[in-house]
C-alpha cells in the first residue's frame, strides 16, 4: 500500500505471509561403529564404571548399541556395563516434563538376562547404505514446516531538493519446525528434531542528500534491532543410550550508527569514507539435559534395579562427594540438566570503516580501490557432549578486506568487461565443526581469502546478449585453534583441517556461461530463449574434509523458453533446470560419535511452467 499525493511525504506500507511444509531428504553415506570410545571398556576403566577416558577399549554409541544386543551377560558384566545394556528412557522426573511419572520409559536391551532375548535386535553397520541417494530404509523423522510473516512501513520526508529523512520500520515472527531421520535405517541411531520460535524488531533511520553542488553525497543513519525466540531439540542416539533434550532462550538488542561520504572532486576523481560503530548485547540460557542420565550409568551410579541414583556416593570419588557433584551436573533440582544454569550474557563493541578511491580515465573506464573491515557476532553453542562446568561461547568474527577492479565498456556499449581482485584475512573465524556428538559453532582460527573475478556482457546484435564470469579462489586457514585440531583427521574417515588447507564450502574455480535470445514478433509479442551452464570446482562439505562429504567437479545447466503478448502483461515461462541431472551433496554431517555419515543431495532433472499477470 502506498501513499503519495505528490507532496513532500510518502509512505509504503507491506506485508508478507509465507507456510511452507515439506520432508527433509537425507541420504545415509557410511557408517563409523567401529570407531573406539570411552564406553564400556574391557581395560583401562576409572574402577567401578564402564567409563574409560582413553577411548581405545569401548565403543562410541553405534558400537555400544551393537553390543549390548549382542553380548552375553557374562560378556557385559566383563565390561561393567549392565547398567548401559540396561533400559532406556526417562529414569528420574525432569522438572522440565512437570510430573513424577517417568516417561519414555524404553524395554531394555535385554542383554544383560540369561540368553538375551533381545538378541534378534538389528545391528546398526552398512547393511543400510542403499548405494542410491533417493533410497532409504529409514522410518523416523522427515518434516520441515515453516510460518513466517512479517510487516514493513517506509517513510520518505524530502528537506527540499538536496536532503531526505527515510525511516524504515519492520517486525517479522517466525515458526518453524524440522525433523530428520539421519541413521537412514529402520532403528533409533540418530533421530534429530527442532522446534524454534523467533520474533524480532527493527527501526532504522537514514539521512541521505548531496552538497558543493552535488559533489558530495552522504547517508547518516541509525538503526535499532531486537529479538527475543527460544529453540527445543530433541536428539537420540543408539536407540535411546543417549536423549539430548534442550530448550534454550534467546535474546539480542543490538544498536547502530553509521555513515558514508562519496566526494567526487572533478569528473576523473572520486574517494568514498565510511564507517558503522554497533554496540550488542545477548542473553542465552539453556536447560539442554539427558533423558537417559547416560553417564550415570556409565560411572555405575544406579540401585539394584537400574535407576539412576544422582545423590548416591561416587565411589570414585572422595567420601562425602555424590554421583551428581562428582560428574559436574550443575542443578540440584534436576540431576539430568547437563547445562550450567543461569542466564548468561555477552556484550560486544565493533567499529567498521570503509575507504575507496575511484579513477575515471576515461568516460567509459573507472578504476577503483577499496579498503574494509566488517564483524560478525559471537554467540553460544546450544547444545554439548558431556555436563559443562562452564558455559563456552565464540568470540566474534573479524574481517578485513582489499580490493581493486575495474569496470569497463566498450563497442558503443556493447562490451562490458568488469575485473576485480581482493584479499580477506579472518581472525577467529567462525565455522561449524563436529565435537562428540554435537555441532559445534567455534571459532576455528584464522583464515585467507584470495582470489579474483572476471565478468564480461557482449551483445552483438540486439536480439542476443552472451553473458559469461570466471573466478578463481584461494581459502585456506592460516591458524587453526586446538579444538578444531583434535577433531580433525583422527580417524580414516577424515581429512582433517590443517594450517595451509581448503576452508569447506569454497570451490577453487568457477565459470558460467548465460545467452540469451530476443525474438520480436510480427504480432509485438516476444519469444526470448534462456540458457545458463555453471562449473564448480570440487570442494569440502564440513570443516573436517570428510572424505564421503567431498563434492566433486560439477556441471550444471538450465534452460527456459517465454513467451510474452503484446505489452507483456502476460507472460508464459517453460523450461528445465539440472538438464544433465547433475546429483551433487548441498549439506552433510560426520557425527562420528553416532556412527553415522548423512548428506543431503540436490533436486534432480526437472521442468516447470509460469504463467505470469500484470495488472
Amino acid at each position: 500500500m502506498n501513499y503519495d499525493n505528490g507532496g513532500r511525504l510518502t509512505a509504503t506500507l507491506s506485508g508478507d505471509y509465507t507456510y511452507s511444509t515439506g520432508g527433509a531428504p537425507n541420504t545415509l553415506l557410511g557408517t563409523a561403529e567401529n570407531l573406539p570410545g570411552p564406553f564400556a571398556p574391557s581395560s583401562g576403566a576409572i574402577p567401578g564404571t564402564a567409563f574409560d577416558p582413553t577411548q581405545q577399549n569401548g565403543f562410541l554409541f553405534a558400537g555400544l548399541y551393537n553390543f549390548c544386543i549382542s553380548a552375553t551377560s557374562a560378556q557385559i558384566a566383563g565390561r561393567n556395563a549392565q547398567a548401559l545394556c540396561g533400559r532406556t528412557g526417562t529414569q528420574y522426573p525432569s522438572l522440565n516434563f512437570g510430573s513424577s511419572t517417568p516417561v519414555n520409559n524404553l524395554p531394555g536391551f535385554g542383554a544383560a538376562n540369561s540368553g538375551n532375548p533381545l538378541a534378534a535386535r538389528l545391528p546398526y553397520d552398512a547393511r543400510f547404505i542403499t548405494n542410491d541417494i533417493d533410497k532409504s530404509y529409514a522410518t523416523g523423522n522427515s518434516f520441515s514446516r515453516l510460518e513466517n510473516w512479517g510487516l514493513n512501513a517506509t517513510v520518505n520526508y524530502e528537506f527540499g531538493a538536496n536532503a531526505s529523512l527515510k525511516s524504515i520500520t519492520a517486525y517479522r515472527k517466525q515458526k518453524w519446525s524440522s525433523g530428520i531421520d539421519a541413521d537412514g535405517s529402520p532403528l533409533n541411531i540418530l533421530q534429530l528434531s527442532f522446534r524454534q520460535n523467533q520474533w524480532q524488531f527493527s527501526q532504522e533511520l537514514q539521512l541521505v542528500g548531496t552538497a558543493v553542488d552535488d559533489k558530495l553525497n552522504y547517508v547518516l543513519g541509525g538503526y535499532y534491532f531486537k529479538e527475543k525466540g527460544g529453540i527445543h531439540d530433541l536428539v537420540t542416539f543408539g536407540e535411546g543410550l543417549l536423549q539430548v533434550d534442550g530448550p534454550n532462550k534467546l535474546e539480542t538488542e543490538n544498536y547502530a550508527v553509521f555513515g558514508q561520504i562519496d566526494f567526487k572532486p572533478v569528473e576523473w576523481l572520486g574517494f568514498t569514507a565510511g564507517g558503522r560503530y554497533t554496540h550488542e548485547s545477548k542473553q542465552f540460557e539453556a536447560g539442554q539435559q539427558d533423558l537417559n542420565g547416560l553417564l550415570y550409568k556409565a560411572f555405575n551410579c544406579v540401585d539394584a534395579q537400574g535407576n539412576i541414583t544422582p545423590g548416591a556416593q561416587a565411589s570414585f570419588a572422595p567420601p562425602g562427594v555424590t554421583c551428581q557433584q562428582a560428574l559436574h551436573y550443575p542443578n540440584p533440582n534436576n540431576p539430568l540438566q547437563m547445562y550450567p544454569g543461569g542466564v548468561n550474557y555477552l556484550t560486544f563493541n565493533n567499529f567498521s570503516p570503509k575507504l575507496g578511491v575511484q579513477i575515471h580515465p576515461e568516460e567509459a573506464i573507472m578504476l577503483y580501490g577499496s579498503w574494509s573491515k566488517g564483524y560478525k557476532t559471537g554467540g553460544w553453542t546450544t547444545r554439548y557432549t558431556a555436563p559443562q562446568t562452564t558455559v563456552s561461547s565464540f568470540k566474534p568474527e573479524k574481517a578485513e578486506t582489499w580490493e581493486v577492479g575495474v569496470k569497463s565498456t566498450f563497442l558503443d556499449r556493447r562490451l562490458q568487461i568488469n575485473a576485480a581482485a581482493f584479499s580477506t584475512t579472518f581472525k577467529d573465524i567462525q565455522l561449524n565443526f563436529q565435537v562428540g556428538t554435537s555441532p559445534t559453532i567455534g571459532n576455528a582460527g584464522d583464515a585467507k581469502i584470495r582470489g579474483f573475478e572476471i565478468e564480461t556482457v557482449l551483445r552483438p546484435f540486439r536480439s542476443l546478449t552472451l553473458t559469461g564470469s570466471v573466478g578463481y579462489i584461494d581459502a585456506h586457514y592460516t591458524s587453526l585453534t586446538p579444538a578444531v585440531l583434535a577433531v580433525s583427521g583422527a580417524n580414516p574417515y577424515q581429512e582433517g583441517a590443517a594450517v595451509g588447507g581448503d576452508l569447506p564450502k569454497t570451490p577453487h574455480f568457477k565459470a558460467n556461461f548465460s545467452p540469451r535470445y530476443e525474438l520480436l514478433l510480427a504480432n509485438g509479442s516476444r519469444l526470448v530463449l534462456t540458457g545458463d551452464y555453471t562449473h564448480t570446482s570440487t570442494l569440502g562439505n564440513d570443516v573436517a574434509l570428510t572424505y564421503l562429504l567431498r563434492r566433486q567437479a560439477l556441471d550444471q545447466i538450465n534452460a527456459s523458453v517465454m513467451y510474452s503478448l503484446p505489452g507483456d502483461r502476460i507472460t508464459l515461462t517453460i523450461g528445465g533446470t539440472n538438464l544433465t541431472n547433475q546429483r551433487y551433496l548441498v549439506s552433510g554431517a560426520s557425527n562420528l560419535a553416532a556412527g553415522v555419515v548423512y548428506g543431503t543431495y540436490n533436486r534432480p532433472a526437472e521442468w516447470y511452467a509460469r504463467l505470469a499477470f500484470k495488472y
